[in-house]
C-alpha cells in the first residue's frame, strides 16, 4: 500500500513509519519539523516538509501520489499551551486536518487512521473503565479540538468524502519502538520523570488525596509498541470504528515511582504537591472494542515501559 504519514517524524508517528516500511509498505511523511526529529524517519520512507496549515501545499503531495491511506499523526498535544494558546490548536489540529480531509476527497485517498485521545471523555464521576460510549467533554482546548477533529471525519464518512476510518483513542504512551526517540519538551509523565533523575531534580506528585488507594491519581499506560501494532491492524480493517487503546489496567502515581525506583541505585526524590486542576482522579481504558474489531491484544508491560524510557534518556 501507498500510505500518507502526517506528523510522520513525531515519537509515534515514526515508530509506525518504521513498521509500515518494514512491512513494506511505501510510505510518505508529510511534518513541518516543528518538534518531528527527521532523524528518526525511516530512511527507506520519503520525508517532506510541509504544513497542513497550507492547504496548497498538501494538495500539491496528494496530487502527485496515489495513497491507499492516510495516517494522521500532525498535531499540537500539550494540554497547557493549548489553554494559553487556543488560536494554535483550532487552526493546527482542526483546520490543518479539514486540509488533510479536503485534499483526501479530491484525490480519492479512501481511509484516514486518526490520532486521537482519551482527553476527549468528560472526567468520570467513578472509577470505571471508559468504553467508547463514556460521555465526551473534554476539559482541555488540546482534547477539545481532537474530539471537533473526530466529528468532522465522521462526517466526511457519512457524507461520503471518504470511505473508511478509524479513531484511535489513545491512554497515556511510553516505551519505545528501536528509534530511541527522546523528547526533552514531552509533558508525558515518563519523559518528565527521566529528565527529573537525569537532571538530579525532584519529581511532583500533584494531589495526594485523591479517592484512589493510595491518595494519587490512577493512570493507564500503553506500550508504544503495542500501539502500532494497533494502528497497522486498524489499517487492514475495512470497517470504520472508534476505538480506545490502553490495557485495562490502571497504576497511581505512587506506584509508577515505585516501577521506576525498582531499576534505580537510588530512590527517585519525590515532591508531594497541590492538585492540578483538570486532572481526574482514574482514567483507565476499556479496549474491549479493539480486541474484537482489530484483533489487538496489549503485550508489553509497565516494567518494559520504564526500562525503555531509562535506557533512552540515561544516553
Amino acid at each position: 500500500m501507498k500510505i500518507l504519514v502526517t506528523g510522520g517524524a513525531g515519537y509515534i508517528g515514526s515508530a509506525c513509519v518504521q513498521a509500515l516500511c518494514e512491512a513494506g509498505h511505501t510510505v510518505v511523511v508529510f511534518d513541518d519539523l516543528s518538534t518531528g526529529q527527521a532523524d528518526n524517519v525511516s530512511s527507506s520512507a520519503l520525508l517532506l516538509q510541509g504544513d497542513l496549515t497550507d492547504s496548497q501545499a498538501i494538495f500539491e503531495v496528494c496530487a502527485e501520489y496515489p495513497f491507499d491511506a492516510v495516517m494522521h499523526f500532525a498535531a499540537k498535544k500539550a494540554v497547557g499551551e493549548s489553554e494559553t494558546d487556543p488560536s494554535l490548536y483550532f487552526k493546527t489540529n482542526v483546520v490543518g486536518t479539514i486540509n488533510l480531509l479536503r485534499a483526501m476527497d479530491k484525490y480519492n485517498i479512501p481511509k484516514i487512521i486518526f490520532s486521537s485521545t482519551a482527553a476527549v471523555y468528560e472526567p468520570p464521576a467513578d472509577d470505571k473503565p471508559f468504553t467508547e460510549k463514556t460521555k465526551t467533554g473534554p476539559l482541555s482546548v488540546y482534547g477539545a479540538t481532537k474530539l471537533m477533529v473526530e466529528d468532522v471525519i465522521k462526517t466526511y464518512a457519512r457524507t461520503g468524502k471518504i470511505q473508511e476510518y478509524a479513531i484511535l483513542r489513545y491512554f497515556n504512551v511510553a516505551g519505545d519502538a528501536g528509534l530511541e526517540y527522546r523528547e526533552e519538551a514531552a509533558q508525558n509523565v515518563f519523559p518528565i520523570i527521566a529528565r527529573a533523575l537525569t537532571q538530579g531534580e525532584a519529581f511532583n506528585i500533584y494531589g495526594t488525596d485523591y479517592d484512589t488507594k493510595d491518595g494519587t491519581c490512577v493512570r493507564d499506560y500503553i506500550h508504544l509498541r503495542d500501539l502500532v501494532e494497533a494502528h497497522t491492524l486498524a489499517l487492514i480493517t475495512q470497517k470504520s470504528g472508534t476505538y480506545n487503546l490502553g490495557t485495562g489496567t490502571g497504576y497511581t502515581v505512587r506506584e509508577l515511582v515505585e516501577a521506576f525506583n525498582a531499576e534505580l541505585p537510588e530512590p527517585l526524590r519525590v515532591i508531594e504537591a497541590a492538585r492540578r486542576p483538570g486532572d481526574a482522579p482514574a482514567v483507565v481504558a476499556d479496549a474491549s472494542l479493539a480486541a474484537e474489531a482489530l484483533n489487538w491484544t496489549p503485550k508489553h508491560t509497565l516494567k518494559e515501559m520504564v526500562e525503555d524510557t531509562l535506557r533512552v534518556y540515561r544516553k
